[in-house]
């Protein structure tokens, strides 16, 4: 209960204190309720009101990224200024049934690595070694929904947020925001999604960012400079330069990421130490070569660093990065198994905390939820930090389970007990109806 003062007065909106129903949903989300929907957290929360804290995750106009801003910094603290401090990107998806969820569409879910209908927001995390804390997210939304101002203003989407944003830019927004927080962190790691993406990984080069990200084992490189600059350019269309390749020079060809690894991995591959895990100490065969990535337009190529992986079952993980020459292989190994602490803190985040439990359509009620999610992590961070010495192995699980016992939790008798299954009823039964009367009557010949 104290940790909640410290982030009271976020909460005071218009004269008015509503940190008591954040209080309580922070509770619920920290609680061991199978579900943790506003209506669930009102069942279990000893003193909370379902219209409180409806209105305070959906209405209410407390600034989510304020709020957010205090989450990353104290994060910095805790995490951040140190040789092995990470920013890391991903998104996650929101499975969810209907269309009137604000973003939501048929698309990519990585949850279930196929199309479905789901919301997608991309994020930013905070890690240093083994622990990780979730500092940022954008909701990503959808073209169609973009170019539908009746939609959006039906889901309370701002008009500055109306504009269809790539999850690429979303990324970098992150990571531009990240250090206008001044977080402290050393390099940038990302998936496939985020390493494929070249106007990013160029923007972050451009920035003064050292990033290692995934990519596909078909992303095209180059074995040696397609683009000599002293004798290969010539004034294009417009005065642009174009590059042409050097008669007799077959190594500059375009091939994909596993045929130069197919090329040197047997002869120039070593066995690298990564770090100590759960199951022992982490090690693997790993091969770094320097490539080159080229568009075919931009009059010079850019300078990478290849970093192969061979997992135990002999396929390969693919990485890229702008790190110079001189970096050590382990340090590179480490960097590249580093992202697995947000695929982590999503695990936990959706399984403990209710992240993915929501039941709030509009723009507002999305990131108010997810910033108290993001919230609740930070209090489990400190948790676990505070435990280190005496309970090294301390979980998020652990700590929700401990809360269940020493926070106050409603015991409800019988009567009440039918009440709640009542009301759950007569909101469905709306529900329905609701669906019905919007329902086109079909019509036969």
């Amino acid at each position: 209960m104290e940790y909640c003062e410290d982030y009271g007065h976020h909460f005071v909106v218009h004269g008015k204190d509503v940190s008591g129903h954040a209080r309580s949903y922070l509770s619920g989300l920290l609680g061991t309720q199978r579900r943790k929907n506003i209506g669930r957290i009102g069942e279990d929360v000893e003193e909370s009101n379902y219209q409180g804290m409806q209105q305070l995750i959906s209405d209410s106009p407390w600034k989510e990224n304020a709020l957010m801003d205090q989450v990353a910094r104290e994060a910095n603290g805790l995490l951040g200024g140190h040789r092995h401090s990470a920013l890391y990107l991903d998104e996650t998806s929101f499975i969810k049934k209907g269309d009137a969820s604000v973003g939501v569409q048929r698309q990519y879910c990585g949850r279930l690595g196929k199309l479905e209908n789901c919301q997608v927001g991309v994020f930013g995390c905070l890690g240093r070694e083994e622990r990780a804390a979730l500092v940022d997210a954008r909701l990503f939304l959808p073209e169609e929904w973009s170019k539908d101002a009746g939609r959006c203003a039906k889901a309370k989407v701002p008009e500055t947020e109306r504009v269809h944003r790539t999850k690429g830019e979303l990324a970098l927004l992150i990571v531009e925001r990240a250090r206008q927080r001044a977080l402290s962190f050393q390099w940038i790691g990302g998936d496939e999604i985020y390493g494929n993406n070249r106007p990013l990984t160029d923007a972050l080069e451009d920035m003064g960012e050292t990033f290692l990200m995934d990519v596909n084992s078909n992303h095209g490189l180059y074995e040696e400079d397609p683009c000599p600059r002293a004798k290969a350019q010539r004034p294009g269309l417009r005065g642009r330069p174009v590059c042409r390749l050097e008669p007799g020079n077959p190594r500059a060809a375009h091939c994909p990421a596993s045929e130069l690894v197919k090329r040197y991995f047997e002869a120039e591959s070593r066995p690298v130490t990564i770090r100590q895990s759960a199951k022992g100490i982490l090690r693997a065969r790993l091969l770094v070569r320097r490539c080159w990535q080229w568009d075919g337009k931009s009059p010079e190529a850019r300078v990478r660093l290849l970093v192969a992986r061979q997992e135990a079952d002999g396929t390969f993980k693919y990485s890229l990065t702008n790190a110079p020459e001189s970096t050590d292989w382990e340090q590179l190994a480490y960097m590249q198994a580093q992202r697995f602490w947000i695929e982590r803190a999503f695990q936990d985040a959706k399984s403990e905390l209710g992240m993915a439990q929501y039941e709030v359509r509009s723009w507002r009620g999305w990131h108010h939820h997810i910033a108290l999610v993001c919230l609740a992590m930070l209090f489990v961070l400190k948790e676990r930090l505070l435990a280190t010495e005496h309970t090294p192995l301390l979980s998020a699980r652990d700590i929700v389970e401990l809360l269940a016992f020493y926070l106050p939790r409603r015991n409800r008798n019988e009567d009440q007990i039918f009440q709640s299954m009542q009301l759950r009823h007569n909101q469905r039964a709306r529900d329905i109806a609701m669906r019905r009367t919007k329902r086109k009557p079909v019509v036969t010949k």
